[in-house]
């Protein structure tokens, strides 16, 4: 894990970011702030980003390569979209982290400590924490959408099954 403080500068992360659906709304001084709260870190493949379990306050947000999300060891998800949200478990309170969380290849992230947001109430903090909170709510309503029609297909089966 490397902390790259060079990509802050860099033109190339606000671009980045300027095409994420989820930034759009946002004017450049929106999505700096983003850069000023968090760090732009770097991790080798095989690198262990979340540890399952830990209790951590940090939100990921996907710039560039891959991440794999395991749960008891077992391949759960594949982030490899720019923009894509993970670690999102830190924001609700004393909830660990229900799996780990892997590069899969030289993967560059965002990390936002999200025990900061709401503690300034300054214009561009306040905008960071509904933006954080608007991404957590779209992940969790696609989560939560995906799940209900895998439980919908599973019990499709268990009652063709036992027709």
């Amino acid at each position: 894990m490397r902390e790259t403080n060079y990509l802050k500068s860099n033109e190339k992360v606000l671009r980045i970011l300027r095409d994420v659906d989820q930034f759009t709304p946002l004017s450049n001084q929106d999505i700096m702030s983003f850069l000023d709260a968090g760090k732009l870190i770097e991790y080798d493949k095989g690198e262990e980003i979340i540890q399952e379990g830990n209790s951590e306050f940090y939100v990921y947000f996907l710039i560039s390569g891959g991440v794999a999300i395991e749960t008891e060891g077992e391949n759960v998800k594949i982030l490899r979209r720019t923009g894509e949200l993970f670690g999102d478990m830190g924001l609700v309170k004393d909830s660990p982290q229900p799996g780990a969380v892997k590069a899969i290849q030289k993967t560059q992230v965002l990390r936002l400590d999200s025990s900061i947001i709401g503690k300034n109430p300054e214009a561009k903090e306040l905008a960071l924490g509904y933006t954080i909170y608007r991404l957590f709510c779209e992940v969790l309503a696609e989560r939560l959408r995906i799940t209900s029609e895998e439980n919908a297909q599973l019990k499709k089966r268990l009652k063709q099954k036992s027709a």
